[in-house]
């Protein structure tokens, strides 16, 4: 994952599992110095962003908590500059972590002459707050890998959960992605030069918004601190992305399953 197409670790799915089954422990852990969730899981994804091929993979689940102020988890390390403040519970957050959105001119023959976006470092900042029933979040995200795709990504999400039973959790997450031009170029665009050593005729792909989705998610307790989850993500890209030469599937899906570890 930045998983199997690669975002910022494998699985995103899985890891918002692992954030919202740590919340229902949360309020008896608060006093701990470290708390949090790990676990493993296996996924099935695309290869790149707009593949039409799938892979299978391991992946790890860490979201750990020091002090309630600094973090590890899919956005890699980082701190809150606001945590849970007022009747919203604003969070202000600040990351750096590596991002595994790559591809590839191995990942698919059809790539061939284009050239490979490589994963690489990313900052990221967080804005996150209740609003009724759902958990809004605001995140920024910004490569700064020279082989990678050095662009930016803005994308905004609401997090719904609820207990469906004493043990079952259920949640759904809707979001809708931005991208500025770089990271669309880099991901769906084809340069003069690209176009002469390969099949695609050349392609200029622009800032906008760049995918829609919604990530939908399970978790059953086996004990107050181990569970099983099982998650689904749909996503459709969308102009310039959706409209891209090599992009050869514009409706994606993601599937991952396994368990989780609370402390």
């Amino acid at each position: 994952m930045a998983g199997p197409y690669k975002t910022s670790l494998p699985f995103p799915c899985a890891l918002m599992v692992a954030v919202l089954c740590g919340q229902h422990a949360a309020a008896n852990e608060r006093e701990r110095d470290l708390s949090g969730v790990i676990g493993f899981g296996i996924g099935s994804a695309p290869e790149f962003s707009g593949s039409d091929k799938d892979t299978t993979e391991f992946f790890p689940i860490i979201d750990l908590t020091w002090r309630d102020r600094y973090f590890l988890n899919d956005r890699g390390l980082g701190f809150y500059a606001l945590r849970n403040a007022g009747t919203r519970n604003l969070s202000v957050s600040f990351a750096i972590g590596y991002d595994f959105d790559g591809r590839l001119a191995e990942d698919d023959a059809r790539l061939t002459g284009l050239r490979d976006v490589e994963a690489g470092a990313l900052l990221s900042a967080g804005l996150a707050f209740d609003v009724g029933a759902a958990e809004v979040d605001l995140e920024l995200n910004h490569g700064i890998s020279s082989k990678g795709h050095e662009g930016t990504r803005a994308t905004i999400s609401a997090a719904f959960s609820r207990m469906a039973g004493d043990r079952l959790r259920l949640s759904a997450k809707p979001f809708l992605v931005w991208s500025d031009g770089s990271y669309a170029g880099a991901f769906y665009g084809v340069s003069a030069q690209e176009a002469a050593s390969s099949a695609f005729a050349a392609y200029d792909a622009g800032s906008g918004f760049e995918r829609v989705g919604i990530e939908l998610q399970a978790s059953y307790s086996l004990t107050p601190r181990t569970a099983l989850f099982a998650g689904i993500e749909y996503f459709q890209l969308l102009g310039d992305a959706k409209d891209s030469p090599i992009s050869f599937d514009d409706s994606l899906t993601e599937i991952s399953t396994g368990v989780i570890f609370r402390f």
